[in-house]
């Protein structure tokens, strides 16, 4: 049996609801992952973000729930995959903010080797957030795991690739995080990576199911098929995206012994808050654009 999606717009089917309860589980599943970090005041103030930005759960949560609710159409498809991408694609700033701090290092070398050393296993714990995304342990890479899915559920063509189907919202919240990374200072782009990582556990922990059933309901897929399809999902969970976590506070503890710099619990918390909104913000956008859509169809 061919596996390329089968389109029925409009047409509802029995998938788990995650509006109802996926915020509550991106909570949780994020409170796991961020009780990792060892610094007290700055794991608070990533509770305290998390806790006010509920509502920016639940524009998540419904976006979700909204793609999965009917078979979108085709082209809906394609801007649900290419604005989605832009929201997780990141591993480049990752390696881009570890060549910052392997710079630095380099600085320091002869006046001060102790603080290099710090610098360089800051960066070092950089690159093991990146391994699985870029292969390095021979794995397939992430961009493919991605291609593969995107391009499956988009009718087996790739023009969700194509730029116009990426929403305004979403190029503008990648633009955020890079900016964070490359060109911010780099303890902020160490808060960014922080809140992306243990956000990205509690999303892909929490879509998973929700996204086979959809495949095997609506789209026929059989489950092995649908397994398949979704391994850029389930790749990353397991214990996948918390470990990166973990990398990122060891990261972050390297970082501060090897700079010297300290953190700043307001800068920090703006960032934790302001990642939150984008993503609701990028996700509240699809959902109007499924009613629309779907107020249309009817």
């Amino acid at each position: 049996m061919s596996t390329t999606a089968k389109l029925r717009p409009g047409v509802a089917v029995p998938v788990l609801d995650i509006t109802a309860n996926g915020g509550a589980a991106l909570f949780t599943e994020m409170q796991d992952a961020f009780s990792q970090l060892e610094h007290e005041p700055l794991r608070c103030v990533l509770m305290e973000s998390l806790d006010a930005e509920q509502a920016s759960m639940h524009m998540i949560a419904e976006g979700f729930a909204g793609f999965l609710e009917y078979c979108q159409p085709i082209e809906m498809r394609r801007q649900f995959f290419c604005s989605y991408q832009r929201t997780n694609n990141s591993a480049m700033s990752v390696e881009g903010l570890a060549n910052r701090m392997t710079a630095e290092a380099e600085q320091k070398v002869n006046s001060d080797p102790a603080k290099a050393l710090a610098l360089f296993r800051a960066a070092g714990r950089m690159n093991r957030v990146a391994d699985e995304d870029l292969g390095v342990g021979g794995q397939t890479l992430h961009f493919e795991l991605f291609y593969r899915m995107a391009t499956e559920f988009c009718g087996g063509d790739d023009q969700w690739q194509c730029r116009q189907y990426c929403l305004s919202v979403a190029a503008e919240f990648k633009s955020w995080l890079d900016a964070m990374r490359l060109r911010s200072p780099i303890l902020v782009g160490l808060y960014s990576l922080l809140v992306h990582e243990g956000y990205t556990h509690a999303e892909l922990g929490t879509i998973e199911a929700p996204f086979r059933r959809w495949a095997m309901n609506d789209l026929g897929l059989a489950e092995h098929d649908a397994r398949r399809v979704l391994a850029w999902v389930s790749v990353h969970n397991g214990g996948t995206e918390k470990n990166h976590f973990a990398h990122s506070c060891a990261s972050l503890a390297h970082y501060l012994e090897g700079s010297g710099e300290q953190i700043d619990l307001q800068v920090a918390g703006e960032t934790f808050r302001k990642y939150f909104r984008m993503k609701g913000t990028v996700m509240a956008r699809l959902s109007e654009m499924y009613s629309l859509k779907h107020r249309k169809a009817s």
